[in-house]
């Protein structure tokens, strides 16, 4: 995977002060990431994890005037748009519950409401900050990639898999072929999957029937702070937030997924796709299995492997078993060197 973040705008997000309460940030992409679509090898069609690991720059970011646990609301002392809405996502930037985050539902000049409670524990001054969501189109433009349409031939397809197992997908289409206009559309009911969100430190699936590979770039702002996702029973795509990558031991695995402890069978996979469409399999050995403290351990191999990457742009795939509760995991963001 070719990927070209400039240092220097790297650096720049880093240091830009966010003037808390009223002042947006910093509206311009500060980098971008090459994604790689993979080629049928040969078996009809072939998938590949993509995540956006970029995200939209931020609109707002202020402290809290008041302590918002167990609420939706949050007090800020002016400033807030009042255009906020199911497009944007609301974040905690600071303290133990930094990368809890939810979507926007309304905003006043000094409140944002959001779809879910504040989680306990958060106190006046917490550090919010909103931006908009990445989507099917942010993502993917007006088909980036050149996936296949529908209508021609057999469409490559954009897939979201749900916590309930299911797969929602989408396809592009274009007025040559019936659709009111250029872009996404659901593939069940036809319409419009331009605003489809990709949730932060998620991932899609990109199923195509094509020979050769594709390739195509997504920009956007380098995401210095970590983000929370839920993993739930069966499988769960997660997305790479880092712009450069990171380890899997240092992207927060080994400590947070379900661990293997010598003799269990409910602990969690790690598993990354390759071209070839085989998986690669992990799990997070437990402090006393292969050394002093948890680190990853590759399935396949039998051996410790927690500085294998987890390269931006991409996801992977985390397998719970179904008598295991979902829970949340915190993927740590992008780390600037000072």
């Amino acid at each position: 995977m070719k990927t070209y973040i400039p240092y220097s705008l790297i650096l720049a997000a880093a240091a830009t002060s966010m003037a808390f309460g009223a002042e947006t940030a910093y509206t311009t992409p500060v980098g971008y990431i090459t994604h790689t679509i993979n080629p049928d090898a040969g078996g009809g069609s072939a998938l590949t994890i993509v995540s956006p690991s970029l995200v939209q720059p931020t609109e707002f970011a202020g402290v809290s005037t008041d302590n918002p646990s167990g609420v939706a609301t949050v007090s800020f002392s002016g400033g807030v748009p009042t255009t906020f809405n199911n497009s944007d996502v609301l974040e905690i930037t600071s303290g133990a519950n930094e990368g809890w985050w939810s979507t926007v539902v309304s905003s006043t000049t000094s409140t944002v409401t959001v779809l879910d409670n504040f989680p306990a524990g958060l106190a006046v001054g917490t550090k919010i900050a909103v931006r908009k969501h990445n989507t099917v189109l942010s993502t993917f433009g007006q088909n980036a990639p050149g996936l296949t349409p529908f209508g021609v031939g057999t469409p490559d397809e954009i897939q979201f898999f749900n916590p309930n197992q299911s797969l929602t997908s989408v396809v592009y289409a274009t007025t040559a072929q019936g659709a009111p206009q250029n872009g996404w559309y659901f593939s069940n009911n036809f319409s419009s999957a331009d605003s489809a969100v990709i949730e932060p430190a998620t991932a899609v699936l990109v199923k195509s029937f094509q020979a050769t590979a594709k390739t195509f770039q997504t920009s956007g702002t380098v995401k210095l702070t970590d983000t929370q996702v839920d993993i739930f029973p069966g499988l769960t795509l997660v997305g790479q937030p880092g712009a450069a990558g990171a380890t899997i031991d240092n992207s927060g695995f080994p400590t947070q997924i379900i661990q293997f402890t010598g003799s269990n069978t409910n602990y969690d996979q790690l598993q990354f796709l390759n071209p070839s469409q085989s998986l690669t399999n992990y799990a997070a050995l437990a402090p006393g299995v292969a050394g002093p403290t948890a680190t990853m351990g590759n399935l396949g191999t039998g051996t410790p492997a927690g500085t294998d990457p987890f390269l931006e742009g991409t996801g992977a795939i985390i397998k719970r078993d179904p008598s295991v509760a979902a829970s949340p995991i915190t993927i740590q963001g992008s780390v600037v060197a000072p």
